[in-house]
């Protein structure tokens, strides 16, 4: 075993190893940079700032899962609540789901509230991915004092990937 430490110890205080290290890590770079052109002015626009949502950040949310809100659905144990724009509702939305747009409410459409009826439970949707209407939605909601509200990340997109059932309306 000392041989084969002494044999590394040899490799990694070798200059050319580094040097060669760092050309592999350069031209990857480089090499990512030109072939997703798309991504990276994304990412400089700041779209990817808060892509990821971590439970322990929001902790007073509940987060559910497609099996969770397909078995609610299903039974109908909760009111759906589409936080997507009305046109994408229009499109296509959860069967029985009730829009409720995060920017309607957001810019001082609070007759919005009145549609959402009591329930046991409230689970809230958007586009699923990186989208974060839902969790924007459900603080909002939950700061007007409504409970029981559950956050359903993977949204339209992975409900729709699932081959659920979906409904839609022609724009009114």
């Amino acid at each position: 075993m000392p041989r084969v430490l002494m044999g590394l110890k040899k490799i990694l205080a070798d200059k050319q190893t580094w040097v060669g290290l760092g050309l592999i890590f350069g031209l990857s770079l480089v090499g990512g940079l030109v072939s997703h052109p798309g991504l990276v002015r994304r990412f400089l626009a700041g779209e990817f700032r808060q892509a990821f949502i971590l439970k322990e950040d929001f902790p007073q949310v509940v987060f559910v899962s497609l099996p969770e809100a397909e078995a609610a659905w299903s039974e109908r144990q909760a009111v759906f609540i589409d936080s997507r724009s009305l046109e994408a509702y229009h499109r296509g939305h959860i069967p029985g789901a009730i829009s409720v747009p995060l920017e309607d409410v957001k810019s001082g459409r609070e007759d919005l509230l009145a549609v959402i009826p009591e329930a046991v439970e409230i689970i809230i949707y958007c586009e699923g991915g990186d989208c974060q209407a839902s969790l924007n939605l459900a603080r909002w909601l939950e700061s007007r004092g409504f409970k029981n509200l559950r956050v359903f990340s993977g949204g339209w997109a992975e409900w729709t990937q699932a081959g659920l059932p979906v409904e839609a309306n022609a724009a009114k």
